[in-house]
């Protein structure tokens, strides 16, 4: 219920209006002249003022003037209404104190009413989009704080040749080495070995609306959905890019491509955007929708004994994630698929 604060040094005049807004649902509350109305705005914070233009001790110019220049009572709109100060010079002159609207009495009840619901939806959605401002200020203090841990973070992974600073994962320059020798285990107990190679769909894009700062932040929170998914003998690293590679150790290609299936469904399930991130050019709602569903194609390839060098078979699993690409994103694709076609 909207609280209306009506102030008039006449008595029947407050319980007229009193009257009149309680009708209309409205909660009332009082004061007799410009001062007291002052005092009751700033400790009951009203969501809308009737203010008498003529009143003893302080006149409602006066207050309007002390009600406008304060911050904790400036938002609140107010209706002037007067009997006395008719000339178009006093209503200008309440309008550039910064009254919202001056009505003469005697006045018409329907008209009150509908100009001051009017002028209290007009406050409601710029309340809402003060509090909505006020939540992306404080998101972006957020992002701002997690991109300076992150930064903490890779300035400490930075140290171990063997991690990717910004994801937390192994780095590209350890993949060679560490799939070398899971190859080689694999031939000692001849057990089956995968390679999942996942890219981020629409990167670019991402990057060219959010920036590349959130781009960073993106990879980072994929890495985390991808090491929170992946089976514990996993093994998760970041490649060029925006891609991830994971070997499979003791699983087949059907296997892999099983678990590279319920990571591309964790990463779609996830709602990056919970709370609203920079962004470096406008959307539509509809462009909006689709940026923030972010999603991945994967590429899957098991190990065949041919296979002597792990650049052979990253090429493998690099050829199925382009088909996955070229057939519509956001699925996954089997080396063999496309080696039998």
């Amino acid at each position: 219920m909207a609280r209306i604060l009506v102030v008039d040094d006449n008595e029947d005049m407050l319980d007229t209006l009193e009257h009149l807004f309680s009708f209309y649902n409205f909660e009332v509350i009082r004061a007799r002249n410009g001062k007291e109305a002052i005092e009751v705005a700033e400790n009951q914070f009203p969501d809308l003022i009737v203010l008498d233009a003529l009143m003893p001790v302080m006149n409602g110019f006066d207050a309007c003037k002390v009600l406008k220049s304060n911050p904790r009572t400036r938002d609140i709109p107010i209706v002037f209404l007067s009997a006395n100060y008719t000339e178009d010079d006093h209503r200008v002159h309440g309008l550039e104190l910064g009254a919202d609207d001056y009505i003469l009495k005697p006045f018409n009840a329907k008209e009150l009413i509908v100009k001051v619901r009017s002028l209290l939806n007009k406050k409601q959605l710029i309340d809402k989009l003060q509090s909505d401002r006020e939540q992306l200020k404080q998101r972006q203090e957020e992002f701002k704080r997690e991109l300076e841990q992150l930064k903490a973070r890779a300035r400490e992974l930075g140290k171990l040749t063997f991690m990717d600073p910004l994801t937390g994962v192994y780095s590209e320059s350890f993949f060679p080495r560490r799939a070398q020798e899971e190859i080689e285990r694999a031939k000692r107990y001849q057990q089956a070995l995968s390679l999942v190679l996942l890219d981020v769909d629409h990167f670019g894009q991402l990057n060219s609306v959010f920036g590349e700062q959130v781009g960073d932040y993106l990879l980072s929170k994929i890495a985390a959905v991808v090491t929170q998914n992946t089976r514990t003998t996993d093994i998760v690293f970041k490649q060029p890019g925006n891609r991830f590679a994971i070997l499979l150790p003791n699983t087949d290609e059907a296997g892999a491509f099983y678990e590279a299936e319920r990571l591309r469904a964790a990463v779609e399930q996830t709602d990056f955007f919970d709370a609203p991130l920079p962004r470096l050019k406008d959307l539509s709602p509809d462009q909006e929708r689709s940026f923030k569903r972010v999603t991945v194609s994967g590429g899957v390839s098991g190990w065949q004994k041919e296979i002597q060098e792990v650049k052979a078979w990253l090429q493998r699993a690099e050829q199925a994630l382009l088909q996955a690409k070229a057939t519509g994103r956001n699925r996954c694709v089997r080396f063999n698929e496309i080696e039998n076609d």
